[in-house]
């Protein structure tokens, strides 16, 4: 028992390790898997909805662009996530409104991509001392501006709750972009509750994408923030992500709301 016990624990050490590497050195706007549930700001976990409940998230972004035209974004949409089984659960991204202005540009409002995605975990904690779960998405443009598709057709989640109020999620996924690109994205996330309604929450991100082996773009970011289970079927979010590393992309500031309401 002992033995099997050491293993478990060097198993999970192992995969945390390799994820917390490919985090932070493997290296954009790469997109993340859309329309799957997270329990804390970005980062998704190996947690799935309920079984015949629906999460309604409605989220916002604010985006402010260092760069000499004081380019803003305003980014508006809903997630809708069904509990299909109790380990399984499939959403979608709806992004109703993509607003750009600057002084350069004219104003733009655009109607935002299509991001679906899927989650299925596959090992829960107690078995082992984490729990793991897949996830892969698609992700459709709808703005008309020649944005390439984006398909994620794998990744991993791995949470590890250390107690009832702190915990940690991490996960990476690899995506492939039309016309030859791929792309990286990779995020930890460390949440704590202070008391049982608000939980403080720091998360580290790295996203790395190639389009068609020409250019190639690096994002790291940390995301501050927190959630707050104020009852049992809506939870508020709060975070603000600034990039502290770019290559060959603009770096930015993003404030993220979102409201998820449990069905």
């Amino acid at each position: 028992m002992c033995t099997r016990k050491l293993f478990q624990e060097r198993a999970g050490i192992s995969i945390l390790l390799f994820t917390l590497f490919f985090s932070v050195f493997s290296e954009n706007d790469a997109y993340a898997v859309g329309g799957i549930s997270n329990s804390k700001v970005v980062v998704p976990s190996a947690e799935t909805v309920p079984i015949k409940h629906i999460e309604l998230e409605p989220f916002f972004s604010f985006e402010f662009v260092e760069d000499r035209d004081n380019t803003f974004r305003l980014g508006a949409g809903a997630r809708f996530t069904l509990g299909i089984l109790d380990n399984l659960e499939a959403g979608i991204n709806i992004n109703y409104l993509n607003h750009e202005n600057s002084d350069l540009t004219d104003q733009v409002n655009d109607f935002g991509d299509l991001e679906a995605g899927v989650k299925y975990r596959f090992i829960d904690q107690g078995k082992l001392p984490f729990s793991l779960a897949y996830q892969g998405g698609i992700s459709i443009p709808t703005s008309g501006n020649d944005a390439p598709w984006f398909i994620e057709p794998g990744g991993l989640i791995l949470t590890r709750n250390f107690s009832e109020d702190f915990s940690l999620d991490a996960d990476f996924v690899f995506g492939i972009v039309e016309d030859g690109g791929w792309n990286y994205v990779s995020d930890i996330g460390f949440g704590y509750f202070i008391v049982p309604w608000f939980q403080v929450v720091i998360e580290g991100a790295y996203a790395y994408e190639d389009i068609d082996g020409e250019r190639s773009t690096q994002v790291v970011n940390i995301t501050p923030g927190f959630t707050s289970p104020v009852t049992d079927w809506l939870t508020i979010i709060i975070g603000v992500t600034p990039d502290i590393y770019v290559d060959n992309t603009e770096k930015k500031v993003v404030i993220t709301t979102a409201f998820t309401f449990l069905f």
